[in-house]
């Protein structure tokens, strides 16, 4: 039927309609019939709707609140679950009874920690708790409290999914080693920081009372040795293969200076020194057969001489007197003695180092001693200079010839100079104001001692030695938080290497920033001579301080100045702090005092400051 405003029920919600009313067990077919035979219309439809209203009473809801379909009633689920209740698949617990150990050191040793499928779930902590009907409870683990993804919440997570996932990780205690791996990873962090600063600190000063050392003895000291410059920085001439060997390192002169290379050159220079040996030699004959025959020729005159003085003795004229025979004719003059010494002629010089002609130029031990220090380090020095001084003492003239210069024998290793030097020497070295509570936590150090088995030895007083090779250099290591952090076995407090392969290897120190070169290298130098002798004992005398040199100069008091020169040289020593007995402060002042009664009355103008007026001479105002 239809109702006056057109209203048409449809099959569905006439179906609907007519479902009985849960609860009453009264169907409405009856009721809906009545209004709609009654005439009904919209007032019959609003109603049905009040009596379904006033049946609910606010404590129930009908299926179908108005005439569209609606949201079901947990009712209607409860009618179709049938007699059973809901069981979990898995048993439950007592969580005190779930005991937990720190299971780090296993997977320190091991790498992984062992785990299995998990049988039970504890009360607390677990699965989310289920009603007798299967639904989850929306208790207060449901809602955590903690922003975490909600994928990886064990209240909301299936059976398997506790099983293979937060069962393990609970039996592991897996939040408890996350937190206490992320404290010892803030305390490796803050250590780290600790050790970066202490070290760069420690380094900083090391290097500053370094130069401070260093510098007191250039103050001191009468010579030193400057950064050594190639040659063809002064001259382009020796732009040459020969003439930049004393720049190459170590590693390139092995490849030039081969051992057939310094025999031949050995070589080389003894065929020099043999053909100037020959012509010395002829030199001196020349010269000896000079002398003879000025000796004969003046036998010859003096033969003539006295075939003359027999004539004129037959002659009956009158001889005069000569020389005896053996006794050398003198000239009369009346020069000093340093003119007639520069009159006579000049010996043969023999030069005290043959291998410095021009000859031997472009022989690498008469030109190169530098490149032979650089290839032998602590012996090629030597060898340069004892192969030459034994050149030079095989070019004397004479008959028979001398010896040939024999090769020296190279001394390396543990016996060379430098090895010797780095045993034996002790540094001057100055304290750091580090304490050593500071010092005990470090990275390494630049201070000399650790310096000293890395550094040159200096051999000449004005040269540098030549730099040793660059794989034998002190590497600067990255001191970072990063880097540290990551090798932890470097700090030891004196940490150096010289290889990039000598730091024991792991796989965190694969991307390690690499240590670099030191475009530097240290050097052992002699210390300076120490101060005079006059200063130092008058420095003694004094109370400790300069201020004893300046008062023993002083023009102003000389009865102090003869009393401290007097004390000086009598070698009478005075403990320290304390002035000789002689000096007294009252005679100094009453000599003050002599001094200017004596201005007051002499004409000479007063004693003033070195900016005042200049006065008349004379004059006295």
């Amino acid at each position: 039927s239809r109702c006056a405003s057109g209203f048409k029920p449809s099959p569905r919600r006439l179906a609907t309609l007519c479902e009985v009313l849960p609860g009453t067990g009264e169907p409405l077919r009856c009721g809906l019939a009545l209004s709609l035979s009654l005439g009904g219309g919209c007032s019959g439809a609003m109603a049905t709707m009040l009596t379904l209203m006033n049946q609910d009473d606010g404590a129930r809801r009908v299926d179908i609140i108005g005439l569209e379909c609606g949201e079901q009633s947990p009712a209607h689920a409860l009618s179709a679950l049938g007699s059973t209740t809901f069981q979990e698949p898995i048993s439950r617990q007592v969580a005190e009874t779930h005991l937990v150990e720190d299971r780090r050191a296993e997977r320190e040793r091991r790498g992984h920690v062992k785990w299995s499928k998990e049988p039970v779930v504890p009360d607390v902590g677990g699965l989310g708790w289920r009603t007798k009907t299967g639904h989850l409870l929306k208790n207060q683990s449901y809602y955590p409290q903690v922003s975490k993804n909600l994928w990886d919440h064990p209240t909301l997570a299936g059976v398997n999914t506790w099983k293979e996932w937060h069962g393990p990780r609970m039996r592991a205690d897996a939040e408890i080693m996350e937190r206490l791996d992320r404290f010892d990873e803030e305390m490796d962090q803050w250590e780290a920081k600790k050790t970066f600063v202490n070290t760069t600190r420690v380094q900083t000063l090391d290097r500053f009372y370094g130069q401070k050392n260093q510098r007191s003895q250039l103050q001191s000291s009468s010579s030193w040795a400057p950064h050594r410059h190639a040659r063809r920085e002064v001259h382009s001439s020796y732009e040459t293969f020969d003439g930049t060997l004393d720049e190459k390192p170590s590693k390139v002169l092995k490849k030039v200076l081969t051992e057939k290379v310094l025999k031949n050159d050995r070589e080389a220079i003894r065929q020099i020194t043999t053909r100037m040996q020959n012509e010395e030699t002829w030199k001196q004959v020349f010269k000896q057969m000079e002398q003879e025959r000025r000796s004969d020729l003046r036998a010859d005159l003096q033969q003539r001489q006295a075939h003359t003085d027999r004539l004129m003795q037959l002659a009956g004229q009158p001889v005069r007197t000569h020389l005896p025979p053996g006794q050398v004719h003198k000239s009369m003059n009346n020069c000093s003695t340093r003119t007639e010494e520069l009159a006579k002629p000049r010996r043969a010089s023999l030069p005290k180092d043959v291998t410095a002609r021009t000859d031997f130029r472009g022989l690498v031990h008469a030109d190169n001693e530098h490149a032979l220090e650089a290839l032998f380090p602590g012996a090629g020095h030597e060898l340069s200079v004892e192969f030459r001084a034994r050149a030079t003492a095989s070019s004397q003239p004479g008959w028979p010839p001398p010896p040939a210069a024999e090769t020296p024998r190279v001394v390396t290793g543990k016996g060379s100079r430098e090895a010797k030097l780095k045993k034996e020497a002790s540094l001057t070295t100055l304290s750091i104001p580090a304490s050593s509570q500071r010092i005990e936590k470090l990275g390494t150090r630049n201070n000399p001692e650790q310096l000293k088995q890395h550094s040159k030895a200096q051999f000449l007083p004005v040269v540098a030695p030549p730099p040793p090779d660059q794989s034998v250099t002190l590497l600067d290591e990255d001191w970072s938080p990063a880097a540290t952090m990551r090798d932890r076995r470097k700090v030891t407090g004196d940490f150096a290497r010289t290889s990039h392969c000598s730091s024991p290897m792991s796989p965190a120190v694969e991307s390690l920033p690499p240590p670099r070169r030191s475009t530097v290298y240290p050097m052992m130098a002699p210390t300076s001579p120490s101060s005079p002798e006059p200063c130092r004992s008058l420095l003694r005398r004094s109370s400790g301080s300069t201020a004893g040199c300046t008062l023993g100069s002083s023009a102003s008091a000389p009865s102090l100045l003869s009393s401290v020169r007097s004390e000086s040289s009598s070698g009478r020593q005075q403990p320290a702090g304390k002035l000789p007995a002689q000096i007294k402060t009252a005679s100094v002042c009453e000599e003050l005092d002599a001094f200017e009664a004596q201005a007051r009355t002499s004409s000479v103008a007063r004693i003033s400051n070195f900016f005042g007026t200049p006065r008349a001479k004379g004059q006295f105002k």
